[in-house]
């Protein structure tokens, strides 16, 4: 009776198993289908299905990569305020993992979209927290773009420095040194 019910308990243990494992595989190929559409040049057939990614599999590690690969088909089409949705739906989930590529992303989308101090504010956060990510170069570059962009030419010299300094032989630190000797 007991070796029954262990084998009882094991059954239902290793199906739940089973179709976990088989969602999380459908969310992935779900993705994958999106991703060539996107590539395929069917744009709204990309978002579509990865809308559809979201509602079906909310939460899923796939839903979050998904929106991410939303926010930058938005980014590239020139809808940068849709991409700063979008990626803000992640800022808003429990996908740690890929939040500082959304932090990073809604930072270029707002000053794409002309929303200078809400993009400074954005990049902020980033380096509180991202200070040591590999993005941290160009979310510097975004700030100074940004007070530039303000007419804080003095803030934008010192962040033009501080890349030069902080990313020594880096392509950042050549870009910075360029808008530098443009002064």
């Amino acid at each position: 009776m007991a070796g029954g019910g262990i084998l009882v308990a094991l059954l239902i243990l290793g199906g739940g198993l089973y179709h976990r494992r088989s969602q999380q595989a459908a969310a992935w190929e779900r993705l994958s289908l999106a991703q060539y559409s996107a590539y395929s040049g069917q744009l709204d057939a990309a978002l579509k299905q990865i809308n559809d990614l979201k509602m079906d599999h909310a939460g899923s590690p796939a839903a979050a990569f998904g929106l991410l690969f939303a926010g930058d088909i938005q980014y590239r089409q020139g809808l940068y305020k849709e991409a700063v949705a979008t990626y803000s739906g992640i800022l808003e989930s429990d996908a740690k993992f890929i939040l500082p590529l959304a932090l990073a992303n809604t930072a270029m989308s707002q000053e794409a979209a002309g929303e200078f101090n809400q993009a400074l504010v954005t990049d902020q956060r980033f380096l509180e927290t991202y200070s040591d990510h590999f993005m941290a170069p160009q979310v510097h570059a975004s700030i100074a773009r940004c007070q530039q962009a303000l007419g804080q030419m003095d803030q934008a010299k010192v962040t033009y420095q501080k890349i030069t300094l902080q990313y020594p032989d880096t392509p950042w630190a050549r870009w910075a040194q360029e808008r530098l000797a443009q002064k």
